[in-house]
Parts: C-alpha cells; sequence; structure tokens
C-alpha cells in the first residue's frame, strides 16, 4: 500500500518551519566607529546650522525693516496730515451750512414762531432756539419734517411773553 498523502496544513507547516540545524550567521565586518560618529554629527549639524543662519536672515531683515521704516517715518506723517485734512473739509463739504438750516426751519415754522439763535459747532453739531407764544405748533411742525428728525429738545424756558424752546441736533 502506499503510504497515506499529507494534508494540505502539514505541507505547509513543513515549508515554513525551521530548518532543524540551525543556520550560521554569516560574520560582520568589524565597524570603524569613528566614521559612525563623524556622520552622526555631519546628520545633526545640518538643522543647527540652518538655525543659525536663520537667526543671521532674521537679524538682517529686521534692522533693514528698521532702517526703512525710520526713513519713510516722516512721508508717512505727511500723508496721515494729509488724510486727516481731506477727511474734515469732505465732512464739511457733506453736512449742511447754516443758511441751509435757517431755510428749513424758516419753511417749517408755524407763522407765529421765530427762530432766536442758531448755532453750527466745527463738528457739525446744530443748536436752534425758537422763540413762540405755544411750544406745541412749533414741536408738530418740526416733527412733520423729515430733515428735523435728528434734532431733540434740550429744554425750554420763558423769556418774556413768549417760550424759548431749544434743540440740539448732535454731529
Amino acid at each position: 500500500m502506499d503510504e497515506p498523502r499529507q494534508s494540505l496544513i502539514d505541507r505547509m507547516t513543513e515549508r515554513l518551519s525551521p530548518p532543524a540545524a540551525p543556520m550560521r550567521t554569516p560574520d560582520m565586518p568589524a565597524i570603524d566607529w569613528r566614521w559612525a560618529a563623524a556622520l552622526i554629527g555631519l546628520i545633526a549639524l545640518g538643522p543647527v546650522l540652518t538655525i543659525g543662519g536663520a537667526k543671521m536672515l532674521e537679524r538682517d531683515a529686521l534692522a533693514t525693516a528698521a532702517r526703512v521704516q525710520a526713513e519713510a517715518a516722516p512721508r508717512i506723517a505727511a500723508a496721515a496730515q494729509d488724510h486727516d485734512a481731506r477727511e474734515l473739509l469732505r465732512a464739511a463739504v457733506r453736512r449742511p451750512t447754516a443758511s441751509v438750516w435757517l431755510d428749513r426751519v424758516a419753511a417749517a415754522l408755524p407763522a407765529e414762531a421765530r427762530v432766536a439763535r442758531m448755532t453750527q459747532a466745527a463738528d457739525g453739531a446744530v443748536e436752534l432756539e425758537i422763540t413762540a407764544p405755544d411750544p406745541d405748533p412749533v414741536r408738530t411742525a418740526l416733527r412733520r419734517d423729515p430733515a428735523f428728525a435728528g434734532f431733540r429738545e434740550a429744554g425750554q424756558r420763558r423769556a418774556g411773553a413768549l417760550i424759548l424752546i431749544r434743540y440740539r441736533r448732535a454731529a
């Protein structure tokens, strides 16, 4: 009779198992530790030199930036003053003048009311003082006109037979 056939697992186990006699490892050549230490030092020296070079470049860039900033400071200050002056003029031109406010008030007020005083500050704030025998028609007339929406009553007092009403509008 034939001998029994080995199973697939038996054959795999036989192929993958280590040989009965240990294999002899080849002799390694002697390592010269001086060359290894030199190689390790060279590898470590790369980042150190990179950091040192970056510090030198940073110092040079900061010195250049400080020099350029010192040279440009007068021009930057002049440009800032020019910008501020232009903004002041732009704001002055855009806001209505005192004569425009007086015309609007004259058109809106009832016949018995009069403008006693009007001031306009440099920042654009307007203050009106209106005299009238009765303040209610003045309030109603100013509320009807949308141009006076920003005005707030700042007080009133008796001025002889009339009542003086003060209105303010912030800039």
